[in-house]
């Protein structure tokens, strides 16, 4: 309404697993660290815990789906006039108050990404994959789900419906080399119907751990030095937070960071020891995960030698 203060704010998710919980809590503590007059901090989840009384605001999402798909349902879910969504696998490196600058003509439900000309190989694919509602795109985008913006306003509901029906028919829109559907190949197709076009681009923002090289990483000093894979030169400087994945967050780099930013919390001594403890369970993991992933690769051949055998 004309005349009341918007309230603003960011947000994380964590549905199901315990381990959800865990990576909110460090994103938590990773914000409070370099935010020192934060804005509110929520949390969208489906009970009541330890972590969650640690936020601002609990919002409670009702039948959750337990995978992206609740993602979809951040229009309706955002808890503030104006949220910014941040995943739970990420940790903050500076300040977030810039944000809100980059935010400020966006529009009501901003992805971050790139605008493609449709004269373009890239404009052309993302095209070719809207199906029947080609003619109502106002341009070809794309975006990374580290990050969204969601402004409250009556269109919230109808571009909720429309990312549903995308869904549900994904089929007829998927893109090339994307056959799975997911919250940022639904959101951008949706925000071009809706003429919703991304403030930024991703990348300008956040560091995306499978699509860079991490030469240096400090997150208690608020420092990052990094390459992506298609765009060489340190981009560090303008980087707000790191988005790590899930996969990543049981990886020697994410449990590294948490150690150092625990022991600056809470004021506590680094141990070495300590630290080739969290490195040796980190390699005993990604040994495992791939033992069990040459297992079935190995198992499949030898069912496929089987069944071509005359």
């Amino acid at each position: 309404m004309d005349g009341v203060p918007k309230t603003r704010g960011f947000v994380t998710m964590a549905v199901g697993k315990e381990y959800y919980y865990l990576l909110a809590k460090n994103l938590l503590i990773s914000y409070k660290f370099h935010n020192p007059a934060p804005f509110p901090f929520a949390i969208i989840c489906d009970k009541e815990n330890a972590t969650t009384a640690l936020f601002d605001d609990v919002v409670i999402i009702d039948s959750p789906s337990y995978s992206y798909l609740d993602k979809l349902r951040l229009a309706e879910l955002a808890p503030y006039d104006e949220t910014i969504f941040i995943d739970a696998d990420s940790l903050i490196l500076k300040d977030l108050g810039g944000l809100w600058d980059i935010v400020e003509g966006a529009p009501d439900f901003g992805i971050f990404g790139a605008v493609y000309d449709p004269a373009t190989e890239k404009g052309k694919m993302h095209l070719d994959r809207a199906g029947m509602l080609r003619d109502r795109m106002n341009f070809p985008c794309t975006c990374q789900g580290g990050m969204y913006f969601i402004r409250k306003s009556d269109k919230l509901v109808p571009f909720m419906e429309l990312s549903f029906f995308i869904l549900k028919n994904f089929s007829e829109f998927q893109e090339p080399g994307h056959p799975n559907p997911s919250d940022d190949t639904i959101f951008p197709l949706a925000c071009s119907i809706f003429n919703f076009p991304p403030p930024e681009d991703w990348y300008k923002l956040f560091c995306f751990v499978p699509e860079s090289d991490i030469h240096y990483l400090n997150v208690v000093e608020g420092k990052i030095s990094y390459d992506w894979h298609w765009l060489k030169g340190a981009l560090g400087p303008g980087c707000y937070f790191v988005h790590f994945t899930t996969k990543a967050t049981k990886e020697w780099l994410y449990n590294r960071e948490m150690y150092r930013l625990s022991c600056s919390v809470n004021g506590k001594k680094r141990s070495f020891l300590r630290l080739a403890a969290i490195w040796l369970s980190c390699w005993a993991t990604t040994l495992s995960r791939a033992i069990v992933y040459y297992s079935k690769v190995l198992a499949y051949r030898v069912l496929r030698f089987l069944r071509l055998r005359p």
